[in-house]
């Protein structure tokens, strides 16, 4: 009897045992994936961002095409890829104060998105959003207006109309 007693408690002991060796292996990968998941970066935000950025610089790019032709009311905006192949023309409407034109509404905001950036509204397989939003009224001009780009989540970036600054989310 005394065997099976001692039997009994050698058993209770590596079954404690077992599982203190489990709860440590769940608790250490439990870590590993929290750590590992916090610290990587999030790719569609920073592509989001970068397009922003590209955003700003073929307005920049486009004024000053449109400054150099004479300040016509439209120009052929004409795309490259990376290795300066043409990949693609877009003409762009012009206000009189030399920034590309945005028809009030979601679907202006698209079109400039298209005609600037000439690629797809989409980020690693997620969709871009486009929003208008008017601002103020002054002398029946919105003076503040903008085109918000987001993703579904949130993250976004706000285009403004009459300066063709951008501004990320902080």
């Amino acid at each position: 009897m005394a065997k099976k007693g001692g039997e009994a408690s050698t058993q209770s002991r590596r079954l404690i045992v077992n599982l203190a060796i489990v709860v440590i292996f769940a608790s250490v990968m439990v870590g590993f994936i929290s750590y590992f998941y916090q610290s990587e970066p999030n790719v569609q935000d920073r592509l989001l961002r970068s397009l922003g950025d590209k955003l700003e610089s073929e307005v920049v790019r486009a004024h000053w095409q449109w400054q150099a032709q004479g300040r016509p009311e439209t120009i052929m905006l004409v795309h490259y890829n990376d290795e300066g192949a043409e990949v693609g023309r877009s003409p762009v409407r012009f206000t009189m104060n030399g920034m590309p034109a945005v028809k009030p509404g979601s679907e202006g905001c698209q079109k400039l998105w298209s005609s600037l950036l000439s690629s797809p509204m989409r980020i690693d397989g997620f969709l871009v959003r486009a929003e208008y939003y008017r601002g103020t009224l002054l002398d029946n001009d919105p003076v503040n207006a903008r085109c918000r780009f987001r993703l579904s989540r949130g993250t976004h970036f706000d285009y403004f109309i009459y300066n063709g600054a951008v501004e990320h989310e902080q």
